[in-house]
């Protein structure tokens, strides 16, 4: 009995109770989720499995880095619930375990779908800089050898997988700060956090033309221009609480393009 399908199994149903008004399918998911946490969670992780001995389920001592992101990803544990195994993940696990050998009992994840789901892990966290770093360690080298990411982190297998390409939405989303382009509404939210980076730039496109935007920090503060089709609003998050200013332009005027010149090493 597989823990880590079972987390997945949860949130399509939770899903699908709060699409269709069916509140006996959150409550179900809800009760799965429980008995995941009391069946799968050791004391210090998550196991993968459990095994039936005289009929009854019977938690392995099998532990993955991924089924910890499982748990996370699908609403079994939060940074709130789980706190001690969160900076655990946070601080010891990731593409520095190659290196520094911390727990050696642990499967690390894969490229698909572990690591890309701690990915999205860090956003939810706000941990933009750590994401980018991260995945500069993660996709870069593949890049470089190969003009494409891969779907395994060695070169055994497909070297061009789609879902790779997921960063792109970190990218945009957490690097950027477009992080969410509500094309339905007409609304442009923006989220700023703490990154290593002096400078973006990017656009993207949408049914009603492109949303532009790029930000530049210095002396502390950082500077942003955006231009938004006709009719869309503009809502600006600053979790990290930085010093934070627009510099306004005419519509269709704005002053995009510089010269980069530094980035993350």
């Amino acid at each position: 009995m597989n823990y880590p399908t079972n987390m997945l199994y949860a949130a399509p149903l939770a899903a699908a109770g709060r699409l269709y008004d069916l509140p006996h399918f959150i409550d179900q998911a809800e009760a799965l989720r429980a008995v995941i946490r009391q069946q799968s969670y050791d004391g210090q992780f998550f196991v993968d499995n459990a095994g039936r001995q005289d009929g009854k389920l019977v938690p392995t001592h099998n532990r993955t880095e991924t089924c910890q992101y499982y748990a996370f990803f699908f609403d079994i544990a939060s940074p709130e619930t789980y706190p001690q195994l969160w900076e655990t993940l946070r601080t010891e696990f990731g593409p520095q375990r190659h290196t520094t050998g911390a727990y050696p009992d642990i499967p690390p994840s894969n490229a698909f779908m572990g690591n890309v789901m701690r990915q999205d892990l860090l956003s939810r966290a706000g941990l933009a800089d750590q994401l980018a770093r991260e995945a500069i360690s993660n996709l870069l080298y593949m890049a470089e050898l190969s003009g494409t990411l891969w779907e395994n982190t060695s070169n055994e297998a497909s070297l061009n997988h789609a879902f790779e390409a997921h960063i792109v939405t970190a990218l945009y989303r957490d690097i950027l700060g477009l992080y969410r382009v509500d094309t339905v509404q007409k609304a442009v939210h923006l989220r700023f956090t703490e990154l290593s980076l002096d400078l973006c730039e990017g656009r993207t496109p949408t049914p009603h033309g492109f949303v532009f935007m790029w930000w530049t920090k210095t002396a502390g503060t950082l500077t942003y221009q955006i231009d938004v089709p006709a009719g869309y609003t503009v809502h600006v998050m600053n979790p990290g609480k930085l010093n934070v200013v627009q510099k306004r332009y005419p519509r269709g005027k704005v002053n995009f393009g510089f010269k980069v010149e530094g980035g993350y090493k």
